[in-house]
């Protein structure tokens, strides 16, 4: 028995395939972005690109793109103060305690020492000296600490708002991409 085979219908799979081959390629391609600005984006939306289209729909997801921006920043600035305002309050408040307990062992060590022999005065001197290095070492480790913990929050912050920029200008670059699908009659996958 002779084999038959469609060649037509063939055809129309391997078409197929290729369709849905390209189009996965075409969704997963991601665009280089290089000094991209945004600005000139923005600017891009209002124009109509196609005779017969309205930017209405362009300039509506402007607006919420814009709009979407304005809030994370908002919130982001507001969250980056609050932070600094929490570790400038705590840093103030710790030096103020180690000031304190430094005032009163001063006084402590003072008194002792103006009460005492010649002998103790030599060794109370000693002492004073003991806890003044002390006092600078525990002074100097709290405040590298709240250095530190500053310079930690700083860091996260910008690395919150370059995420946030990174993010805004990707859903840029994704209605950019969305926009212009809808407006380009040259390549439509065949079936």
């Amino acid at each position: 028995m002779a084999v038959t085979r469609l060649k037509r219908k063939h055809r129309k799979n391997i078409a197929r395939a290729n369709n849905k081959q390209r189009v996965i390629k075409q969704l997963l391609a991601t665009p280089v972005i290089k000094n991209v600005d945004i600005e000139e984006l923005k600017a891009q939306f209002g124009k109509n690109t196609v005779a017969g289209t309205s930017a209405a729909p362009a300039a509506s997801v402007t607006e919420k793109v814009s709009a979407a921006a304005t809030n994370v920043t908002e919130t982001v600035s507001a969250a980056a103060s609050t932070v600094y305002e929490t570790v400038s309050s705590a840093a103030t408040t710790a030096t103020e305690t180690v000031t304190a307990a430094a005032t009163n062992a001063a006084e402590t060590v003072s008194s002792a020492a103006t009460t005492a022999t010649d002998a103790v005065t030599s060794t109370a001197t000693s002492t004073v000296h003991s806890i003044s290095e002390t006092f600078s070492n525990v002074f100097k480790a709290v405040t590298d600490k709240v250095e530190d913990v500053v310079e930690t929050v700083t860091d996260k912050v910008e690395d919150v708002v370059e995420a946030v920029t990174d993010k805004v200008e990707d859903v840029v670059e994704a209605v950019k991409d969305r926009v212009g699908q809808g407006t380009d009659t040259d390549e439509k996958p065949a079936e």
